[in-house]
């Protein structure tokens, strides 16, 4: 199981937030309350990661204080070197309503990112009536046609939606899923090539973030967690020789990993057994 345990989650709850994080998380529930009944607003703690959310005020994703943070938030913190704040992106709930959504990251005294104060907005209702405007003023071609057929968003741009698991263990299987999707093979049917390239989409969109993410890829993968260590110290290696300089790796004391299982995984990577299928 991805989940982390219960004794964990209660140490968690118990711990104090960091001193920036304190402030916003009283205001929370009064953000979400003065911007009205179609907002949702999360802070999430990232020492806490996968299980971060601190507080939250409205109800739009069906999260609760403990829950995952998502995909999405996971990739950002994965691939953002300056924690840039993103505003006004597409997401969509788990029935279907469209969210205009925003995520803003909070510093420490040093300048180093501590938490993600993120804002949802259902605007479905907003996006009908512009959609049916549209129509209405506009002359029907067929490339609008096309579109409408195909449920495409007007304006939007390219590239998989944010979605929101109520577990980390959904959040694993869908991250999974879309990467061997993306590679094209079935998993009984994978050569080392393939696993590999699987292992490097999951590391690019944050996945080995998470506690025991290396040992649920294994499993889906029918590879051992040593092996899935070899294939990221070669992924790092190859991205070194490309840009001069090495990338972050991701196998680094991470919020929430303990010394002992920090020391693990690095010991771990250094081991490279005989790689097989």
């Amino acid at each position: 199981m991805v989940e982390a345990d219960a004794p964990r989650k209660a140490r968690q709850r118990a711990a104090p937030l960091p001193t920036p994080l304190e402030p916003l998380a009283r205001m929370v529930p009064a953000l979400a309350e003065a911007i009205g009944p179609n907002c949702e607003v999360i802070l999430h703690d990232l020492a806490r990661l996968p299980n971060s959310i601190v507080a939250i005020g409205g109800n739009l994703t069906g999260r609760s204080v403990g829950g995952p943070i998502t995909d999405f938030g996971l990739e950002q913190i994965r691939q953002s070197n300056d924690g840039a704040d993103m505003v006004g992106y597409a997401a969509q709930t788990r029935d279907g309503r469209r969210l205009r959504s925003s995520t803003m990251f909070v510093r420490d005294a040093g300048g180093n990112v501590v938490g993600c104060l993120c804002i949802n907005m259902d605007v479905t209702g907003l996006l009908e009536i512009s959609e049916a405007a549209r129509h209405l003023a506009a002359v029907a071609t067929t490339a609008h046609i096309s579109a409408g057929a195909a449920g495409q968003d007007a304006g939007a741009p390219p590239g998989k939606r944010e979605t929101f698991p109520l577990t980390v263990e959904e959040l694993a299987v869908r991250a999974v899923k879309e990467a061997t999707e993306a590679v094209g093979v079935p998993v009984a049917l994978m050569r080392k090539d393939h696993k590999r390239e699987v292992v490097r989409v999951l590391d690019e969109h944050g996945l080995f973030l998470i506690r025991d993410g290396v040992e649920y890829v294994a499993a889906a993968l029918s590879i051992s967690r040593y092996t899935i260590y070899n294939y990221l110290a070669e992924i790092n290696g190859e991205a070194a020789g490309r840009n001069g300089r090495r990338r972050r790796v991701t196998m680094r004391v991470l919020p929430g990993m303990d010394k002992q299982e920090a020391a693990t995984n690095r010991k771990a990577a250094r081991v490279r057994p005989k790689e097989g299928k």
